[in-house]
């Protein structure tokens, strides 16, 4: 289970030090384990201060983000990067009613767009059934069945959030004609996001009738893939893309067994002026933990903590 989530880890973020990988390390961050069952909820005021401090050290451009952080608000974005800022939540899961309602959070952080929503449903579906090992039809399948229980409505008054009646309407139409289509997953779909490229591409190797000469020629070179992502050195890290990796994919392998206190991850409320932190050669932070200053120029700061190093804007 681990090597699986590693595998698909390896191929969804191929560079750890982009703004693809860093929005990933926040979502894992906000990920505090349920103290009487097994899962993880998404922790939205935690979040909130990781965006807020992301600010000072965000490697490239998310309009989601930069939104929220001129707005405190969410926008009607469609916010192209949510699918890898949901993939933690959906692995930490193994519950589909908890590992929707979580994910479902983080995606109206930053929007209420329909279609944006509507996608990380079937995304996070496809992410749920293939750690369930279950099959391409199966996953087609149920993935159709929950887009045709949900109820958008429900959801926001679950969570005491305003829709007008409108939106309602609007969102529907558009839950309709997704379910209606011919081909749930066609191949624009599929080559659209990176999980439904490696899982049903993969799966349609290993899932077709074919013999072991075969199938190890076709999967081989899709391997090789993973791994030369995973060989690939950083520039500035110590570490490896597949170090990294591995190490986030046992620690959400241990929130998805449920073998992590969640006492461990509480954080104090008071968050400390990070330009105040950097002042000093070394210092403790609610969010970025220990952290050892490398590098100061006039704009910026170079810091290491346990996920790398970290340029961060003063």
């Amino acid at each position: 289970m681990q090597s699986k989530i590693k595998e698909l880890l390896d191929f969804c973020y191929d560079d750890t030090e982009s703004i693809e990988f860093q929005l990933f390390l926040i979502t894992v961050k906000c990920l505090m384990p349920y103290e009487d069952n097994i899962g993880c909820i998404f922790d939205v005021n935690r979040y909130k201060k990781e965006i807020q401090l992301f600010m000072c050290y965000m490697n490239g451009n998310d309009e989601a983000v930069n939104y929220w952080l001129q707005h405190k608000k969410p926008s009607n974005i469609n916010d192209e990067r949510i699918e890898l800022k949901i993939i933690p939540i959906v692995l930490s899961n193994t519950v589909w009613k908890n590992t929707i309602d979580e994910v479902l959070k983080a995606v109206t952080f930053y929007t209420y767009n329909k279609n944006t929503i509507l996608n990380a449903i079937f995304i996070s579906s496809v992410i749920y059934e293939f750690m369930e090992n279950s099959s391409i039809e199966n996953i087609e399948g149920l993935t159709k069945e929950r887009l045709i229980n949900f109820s958008i409505k429900d959801f926001f008054t679950n969570n005491e959030m305003i829709a007008e009646k409108n939106y309602i309407i609007d969102f529907e139409r558009e839950r309709i004609k997704l379910i209606a289509k011919p081909i749930f997953f066609d191949d624009n779909i599929i080559d659209k996001y990176r999980t439904l490229n490696y899982i049903f591409k993969r799966k349609a190797t290993i899932d077709n009738g074919l013999n072991n000469s075969t199938e190890k020629d076709l999967i081989e070179p899709f391997d090789n893939v993973l791994k030369n992502s995973a060989d690939n050195k950083s520039i500035d890290s110590p570490d490896n893309n597949g170090d990294t990796i591995s190490s986030f994919s046992e620690y959400l392998y241990k929130l998805r067994k449920g073998t992590i206190n969640p006492e461990k991850l509480k954080i104090s409320d008071k968050i400390p002026d990070i330009k105040e932190c950097l002042k000093q050669p070394l210092f403790n932070h609610p969010l970025l933990g220990r952290c050892k200053v490398i590098q100061r120029t006039e704009n910026y700061v170079i810091v290491r903590n346990k996920s790398g190093l970290m340029r961060i804007r003063i």
